[in-house]
């Protein structure tokens, strides 16, 4: 069952980041400087694309495409485990284990998060923490049934988000 509101194809989502001290010393990733327009390619002969910058997808997208990409790269031996992924990236173990953990949320919920708008303020219209709180259930019905609630009752979600006919 493929829900309302959803792309027919997969949806790819590339981008370069490297990650700077942020306030307290924390890491932050950000957009790598210096990278090429891929629509603006000397030379190429390929159609303009519809890339966006990372600036321009929501920070939960960039999360839950980060999260499948270390899950993959745990997968097929690239690391040995997240623990390697955040010496690495110079993230926490926790950090790591909270972006990986979005790739436990229903398909339906990660369908939506791939689709959601490109953004022009800076501020998505899903947080990250509430969907902590709905990815703790392991039961993908459960999950649904507290995604739905979720919407109705939160102003932001109602207009920008489709709207959920899981049942």
């Amino acid at each position: 069952m493929r829900a309302q509101g959803t792309p027919q194809s997969p949806a790819r989502v590339e981008f370069t980041v490297q990650f700077s001290h942020g306030p307290k010393g924390r890491r932050r990733a950000r957009e790598a400087p210096g990278q090429p327009d891929p629509r603006h390619a000397i030379g190429s002969t390929a159609a303009p694309s519809n890339a966006a910058s990372a600036r321009t997808v929501p920070k939960i997208t960039r999360l839950l495409v980060l999260g499948h990409h270390f899950e993959r790269l745990v997968r097929d031996g690239v690391v040995r485990d997240y623990a390697e992924i955040a010496r690495l990236t110079g993230l926490t173990r926790a950090r790591v284990t909270q972006i990986v953990n979005l790739t436990l949320l229903a398909p339906e919920i990660q369908d939506w998060i791939l689709a959601l708008p490109l953004i022009t303020n800076g501020r998505g219209p899903v947080n990250e923490r509430v969907l902590r709180q709905i990815h703790r259930s392991s039961d993908w019905a459960e999950q649904r049934r507290m995604w739905v609630e979720m919407a109705a009752s939160s102003g932001t979600l109602g207009a920008e988000l489709p709207s959920p006919q899981l049942q």
